[in-house]
């Protein structure tokens, strides 16, 4: 333990049960604050140039060689208040389905699309999550944000997070969301309720079951309006493609599934292979919406070099 702070140090922690994808080496330290303020005290006493931030572990692939960084876990940090009778703020690891359920309790709607994402407020957020004509976009009104190389708090409104499809500001810089705050509309439980069993049931349908099928969620963005990377999988034949124990979900072709043992390279390999044939076929160029996070071998590193965002 380090003395020095409140937050305990956890030594070569292990990080695949941290993912929804079940892949992952160790990390060389982890820290879970409990508080915002654990977390700037902890901050403080660590280096921007060597920090891995992890919420719900929803969106990323974990190196199987481990991650050298120190990795903050954001999961304890789930306060929320309501400002007004429809403003409500809350803290970035704070689980997107558990802000849609106190909405419903509060007759609130807007975020019902929150109900089937799988990762935490500060994704959704960094992310501008969305489905089916809802988007984070939509209700929210500010951000307070954590600048990890500077140590400085500040908050920023709606036009200066530059939300985009999946992409914002917050994303391209070494910044971390520690709230949000959000403007909703009243309803009754009942028509938010409807909207919300509608995403569950929608997700049920279409999506492989993380419980059955560990994923990271979607693989790739879209390539543009209208024009979706499952279908065009889908088009492909990928359904059941593999490398080692990485897959091509047979529910929807834009989702990896791990059947058992999968490594980071089998998954990175798959990518490259979907990624490849599609760019033959049509000349899309995707860009990976999972997020590679740790030590990658020679080979992980040319293949992500090809669908990540630089």
């Amino acid at each position: 333990m380090n003395t020095r702070l409140k937050t305990q140090k956890l030594e070569n922690y292990p990080l695949k049960e941290h993912t929804t994808l079940k892949i992952g080496g160790s990390a060389s330290e982890a820290y879970i604050p409990e508080t915002v303020e654990d977390l700037y005290e902890l901050k403080s006493a660590l280096s921007c140039e060597n920090l891995t931030i992890i919420g719900q572990g929803s969106n990323i692939l974990v190196s199987s060689q481990g991650v050298n960084e120190s990795v903050i876990f954001t999961q304890k940090l789930k306060n929320y208040e309501l400002l007004d009778e429809t403003t409500i703020k809350a803290e970035c690891g704070l689980k997107s389905s558990m802000l849609a359920k106190i909405l419903l309790e509060k007759n609130l709607s807007g975020l019902e699309f929150l109900i089937g994402i799988p990762g935490s407020l500060g994704g959704a957020v960094t992310m501008n999550s969305s489905a089916h004509g809802q988007a984070i976009e939509d209700t929210i009104e500010s951000v307070k944000v954590f600048d990890l190389c500077s140590n400085e708090v500040f908050t920023l409104d709606k036009s200066q997070l530059k939300l985009g499809y999946r992409d914002s500001f917050v994303k391209k810089d070494k910044h971390l969301v520690l709230s949000a705050t959000f403007k909703l509309k009243n309803d009754s439980q009942a028509k938010i309720a409807e909207r919300m069993d509608f995403h569950v049931n929608y997700r049920k349908e279409r999506h492989p079951s993380l419980s059955a099928y560990p994923n990271a969620g979607s693989t790739f963005r879209n390539p543009c309006p209208g024009v979706y990377a499952g279908k065009l999988l889908e088009e492909l034949g990928a359904k059941n493609w593999e490398a080692g124990g990485a897959a091509v979900s047979d529910k929807h072709c834009n989702f990896i599934v791990n059947t058992g043992n999968a490594t980071s390279l089998d998954a990175s390999r798959l990518m490259y292979k979907m990624h490849s044939r599609i760019k033959e076929t049509y000349g899309y160029d995707l860009i990976a919406e999972i997020r590679y996070l740790g030590e990658p071998t020679q080979e992980e590193k040319e293949i992500w070099q090809n669908f990540t965002v630089h």
